[in-house]
């Protein structure tokens, strides 16, 4: 915590600012060890102050990492009370999740400060992750895995998307999991061609396809995977697509390294899909960041800026989906390392069939 404390004061002196006033919750948490649903950091060049209010003065003393508690009736006078007594005049926020209404609030109770927007660069602090963080992804994806297994057993010809949905919720919670990490989706047949088609009351049919993506949470951080299986005898085309799909997330992941330009990874995808004659049913990006929040910086996308660095962890999960026939999508999170990347989940991506 305190080296993630410092890389925050680095932005102060970076920015010539005063204070940084954290309001998104996800950065409370990543900064300071607090879980609770209400609270904000004032952080100065000598003080690191967390906002909150009664409801959590017990969780805060526990929980609370080279932060000192003040606790009051509410989170925005405090802030403001805190950023006048720290005579604070350029104060850096997250424009990204603050709101117009708070922005305006904020500003009002303030004479003659400046609000600078931070933009990504707070958020840039979680970018890389380190070994503790890794250790729990890796354990979140053991979890999810744990889920998948269970749905499996039960996925057969007149389930619902829901039932499977449903079993595979449970045995995450029973492992260990907080929540899920987003909206389970369980895709079959026609409705596989929706690349968020979270899980609905159709029954699964024999010889459909059927695409999983599913994630949990644990100790506040996201897992994110991809499975595509036959339920029963599946057509030529289903398996074809299949490994298309297999083959261009094998070769991306060849070409995943610390280095490399993201989009570079993305095109060795698409441009394999392509070949194929599928590149018009290939629309979203390759993949994206994974860590506290499901979808966090960077992309894999061909319009990224970013450049490959040890410790990002990311999804690399192409597809292709053909509207109103089918759908295939494989994915695994990995970690980026100098030589290529660890994989972080572990489900094997070769063609399964079920029943």
């Amino acid at each position: 915590m305190s080296a993630r404390l410092d890389a925050v004061r680095k932005l102060l002196a970076l920015h010539d600012l005063d204070a940084i006033l954290v309001w998104n919750l996800t950065n409370v948490r990543y900064l300071s060890g607090f879980t609770g649903s209400e609270g904000a950091l004032v952080i100065t060049a000598d003080k690191a102050l967390f906002l909150s209010d009664s409801r959590y003065a017990t969780q805060a003393a526990e929980q609370l990492k080279g932060f000192t508690p003040v606790i009051e009736s509410q989170k925005m006078p405090s802030a403001v009370k805190q950023l006048k007594a720290a005579r604070a005049k350029r104060i850096g926020f997250e424009d990204g999740t603050m709101t117009v209404e708070d922005h305006a609030r904020l500003l009002g109770k303030l004479e003659n400060a400046q609000l600078i927007g931070l933009g990504s660069k707070l958020d840039a602090i979680r970018l890389c992750k380190d070994t503790g963080e890794i250790a729990v992804m890796r354990k979140a994806a053991q979890i999810a895995e744990a889920g998948l297994d269970a749905a499996l057993r039960v996925l057969k010809p007149g389930i619902s998307e829901n039932d499977v949905a449903v079993e595979l919720e449970l045995t995450m919670r029973r492992e260990g999991a907080s929540a899920t990490s987003f909206e389970t989706i369980i895709a079959s047949g026609p409705r596989g061609a929706l690349p968020h088609g979270i899980a609905s009351d159709k029954k699964i049919a024999e010889g459909e396809l059927v695409v999983i993506d599913w994630g949990c949470v644990y100790q506040g951080y996201c897992s994110d995977q991809t499975v595509t299986v036959a339920v029963g005898e599946v057509g030529e085309e289903e398996k074809r697509v299949y490994e298309i799909v297999r083959e261009a997330q094998a070769a991306a992941l060849g070409g995943l390294k610390a280095g490399v330009a993201l989009k570079d990874v993305d095109k060795i995808a698409r441009e394999h899909i392509r070949e194929a004659g599928y590149g018009d049913y290939f629309g979203h990006g390759l993949g994206h960041g994974v860590g506290r929040e499901i979808h966090e910086a960077p992309r894999l996308s061909p319009t990224s800026d970013a450049t490959a660095e040890p410790g990002m962890v990311v999804t690399v999960e192409p597809g292709i989906y053909l509207p109103g026939r089918f759908g295939v999508r494989i994915e695994d999170t990995v970690v980026i390392t100098d030589q290529g990347f660890d994989r972080l989940t572990s489900v094997d991506k070769q063609f399964t069939r079920i029943g």
